[in-house]
């Protein structure tokens, strides 16, 4: 996992309000919005489809369901629970 600068780390654990990652190009906004969404997911257990995420491209928006998934398949890999993984699987759906 990167280290989060102070104002990542906020975006990341920020709850119960709505939040803006606004920043310039290639500085981790996407990286730090995945991180958000499994904190969200995993930790909160906020169902996926509970979850309003937005982009201003479709483009951008396919890259954070990659990237959501690919998360959520490393986190199933590692989960050590039948619970965990099954949870893991309900959110890959």
């Amino acid at each position: 996992m990167p280290q989060w600068n102070t104002q990542q780390q906020k975006a990341i654990t920020t709850k119960h309000k709505n939040i803006l990652v606004s920043a310039s190009a290639g500085s981790g906004k996407t990286t730090v919005l995945i991180a958000r969404l499994i904190d969200l997911v995993i930790r909160d257990r906020i169902p996926v489809s509970s979850i309003l995420a937005m982009t201003f491209t479709e483009a951008a928006a396919s890259e954070m369901k990659k990237r959501l998934a690919k998360e959520l398949h490393a986190l199933l890999q590692h989960a050590e629970c039948e619970e965990e993984k099954n949870y893991i699987r309900r959110q890959l759906s």
